[in-house]
């Protein structure tokens, strides 16, 4: 009778233990269905709010009146910015440098009277203008007191039209995409110490970036990361 209890608890262990190898198996192949549908699950993606024809562009960026965004430096990185990132992601060269619209907007406006943004477009060879005007551009004096913002309003005109392509009237309009960009406090608090013109011309870089991103679609990763070169 003695033999039996050893023999009776080493088929229970041998039970126990194929119990815990088929539970394991059953959730290692829940792991793995998982991996396999993240693997072949489609990336994320942010579609573009509107297509650009393809024909020259340039991007007007006016804030010579209300002198919103200053330095003047900082005007000229947005607009670059904004144009390299559309070459790039466009595989496009009709992008007309956006200097050569600042120069000319300021030569043809007159007191009392804006030039018109398709005769600034037809003088620099544009066949549809990017036009964008700041609403803010905000650094905190002190670095970690409030996150840097700016917002915009963009909009597309048709040169040869005079019209305005884009927004429509029920996605702003006459005033244009209302667009909001921001740095984290943390990230200024890191830039700082190159002083406060880095933080301005962050911030600047990421408006760029941002009002470019509206005419391209914007790929993430499944953790919610910008894909590179997408």
């Amino acid at each position: 009778m003695r033999l039996k209890t050893p023999i009776l608890n080493r088929r229970f262990r041998h039970i126990a233990v194929l119990g815990l190898v088929v539970s394991a198996s059953i959730v290692s192949g829940c792991n793995i269905a998982g991996a396999v549908d993240a693997l072949t699950r489609p990336d994320p993606v942010v579609e573009a709010q509107y297509e650009l024809a393809a024909k020259p562009t340039v991007i007007l960026f006016d804030d010579y009146r209300s002198s919103i965004v200053t330095p003047v430096r900082l005007r000229r990185d947005i607009a670059e910015e904004a144009t390299i990132v559309l070459m790039e992601n466009l595989d496009s060269q009709d992008m007309i440098s956006p200097l050569d619209a600042m120069r000319l907007a300021q030569k043809l406006d007159k007191p009392g009277k804006q030039a018109a943004i398709h005769e600034i477009g037809k003088g620099v060879g544009a066949e549809q203008v990017i036009y964008v005007t700041p609403a803010r551009f905000s650094i905190p004096a002190i670095a970690g007191t409030a996150d840097p913002t700016a917002a915009f309003r963009v909009k597309v005109i048709d040169v040869e039209t005079k019209a305005r392509v884009w927004p429509d009237d029920d996605a702003g309009g006459a005033t244009g995409w209302p667009i909001q960009v921001a740095l984290s406090r943390d990230e200024a608090m890191s830039l700082s110490s190159d002083g406060r013109g880095a933080v301005s011309r962050a911030l600047a870089t990421k408006s760029g970036d941002e009002i470019a991103r509206l005419f391209i679609d914007t790929h993430y990763s499944q953790h919610g990361n910008r894909l590179i070169g997408k």
